[in-house]
């Protein structure tokens, strides 16, 4: 059940970061979400666009280096990069596509809540030039199904998504790098839980709802919520804030009713209507925009493919000296393995050292012996 603390959520960004004496410090302001992964739009948007200029330039230099090795080579940067804007209708449609492959598994909705959770925050500080979300996608469900304990074998996740046609190896590859990207910070903390936790208060309110009724507000508020994976209001604003924005799209008189019965009963302060209104204003936006068609999703697609590192394009001379430098690092690598087994075996099997030579003995004519 949501405590007090929760409800009343945050004034603004700023106010977060003051403490007062006289209020209880909320639990949830201990957590890794609240402490490392909150934002201000300016501070999203900033992050996007570096992120997005980064790989554009990365992706330049490479084929201003292929020009060099191959002068033939036909430069893809000659095509329009993604911008951002871009970027995000492409990472966004991804998200969407987790909640299918969740059901297909019938995997709990905090598996798909934490995924959602991890290929957002990766793309806080890369493009999807640098990686392609599909792969990001797939490989942020995965490790999700591991840290919130619903396992599954990598056998059967890339059979069962990939129909044979995706490799155990493409998902498994990037799971340390997204994992640095996290920070190594697994945890999140889902706006639909908070939802759950307002629900079983309001049926404790005197004036509750009739239970059908109530029931039904729920349901519509847990999938308003779901909405708002796609938007950057986990980044913005609480788990608390994100669920009475919900509940307000519902039926905003009960959520008032609610906040009157917590100030007479706890004394609990009013929570931050501003945030509120703002979690109702993203997810109004992202409501309108509605789901990005398929023709748009190809033409980005098609521009990522044409622009890549070419390092990581097959053919290129770039990737050709990649492979190369690889397997030369590999091939040092093996001859050192093999000289430290070598020196390994030799010195296990002479654990003393050298062999001592065989001492010569004489007697003397009194019988003593020397060496």
């Amino acid at each position: 059940m949501m405590t007090v603390e929760e409800v009343n959520g945050d004034n603004n960004l700023e106010n977060n970061k003051e403490s007062t004496s006289n209020k209880v410090h909320p639990i949830y302001h201990d957590s890794s979400q609240h402490r490392h992964w909150r934002y201000t739009p300016t501070e999203l948007a900033d992050k996007r666009r570096i992120a997005n200029e980064k790989a554009i330039a990365l992706t330049r230099t490479g084929w201003d280096k292929e020009k060099e090795l191959n002068p033939n080579s036909e430069m893809s940067t000659s095509i329009t990069p993604p911008s951002v804007e871009e970027e995000n209708d492409l990472i966004v449609y991804y998200l969407s596509q987790v909640k299918p492959i969740c059901n297909l598994f019938q995997f709990p909705e905090i598996v798909e809540a934490t995924a959602v959770s991890y290929i957002k925050r990766f793309y806080l500080f890369n493009s999807v030039i640098d990686l392609h979300p599909k792969r990001v996608m797939l490989t942020s469900l995965f490790l999700s199904t591991k840290t919130v304990n619903t396992p599954i074998s990598i056998s059967d996740f890339a059979h069962y998504i990939g129909k044979g046609k995706i490799s155990k190896e493409s998902i498994l590859d990037i799971e340390f790098l997204i994992s640095q990207n996290l920070r190594f910070e697994y945890a999140t903390h889902p706006a639909h839980r908070a939802v759950w936790g307002i629900y079983l208060d309001m049926q404790t309110m005197p004036s509750r709802q009739n239970q059908q009724v109530l029931d039904g507000i729920f349901a519509e508020a847990r999938q308003t919520a779901r909405l708002s994976r796609l938007t950057n209001a986990e980044f913005i604003y609480t788990p608390s804030q994100i669920a009475l924005g919900c509940y307000v799209m519902v039926n905003k008189t009960l959520v008032e009713e609610y906040i009157e019965w917590k100030k007479q009963e706890f004394h609990a302060e009013a929570p931050s209507f501003d945030a509120i209104d703002g979690v109702v204003a993203l997810i109004n936006i992202q409501k309108s925009k509605g789901g990005l068609k398929k023709e748009t999703v190809q033409d980005i697609d098609k521009r990522l493919k044409l622009w890549q590192d070419p390092s990581k394009v097959e053919g290129t001379a770039m990737y050709k000296r990649k492979q190369e430098e690889a397997d030369k690092e590999d091939l040092e690598k093996r001859n050192k393995r093999q000289l430290e087994a070598e020196k390994s075996k030799y010195e296990s099997e002479s654990v003393f050292g050298e062999p001592l030579e065989t001492l010569k003995r004489s007697r003397t004519d009194d019988g003593e012996e020397n060496e």
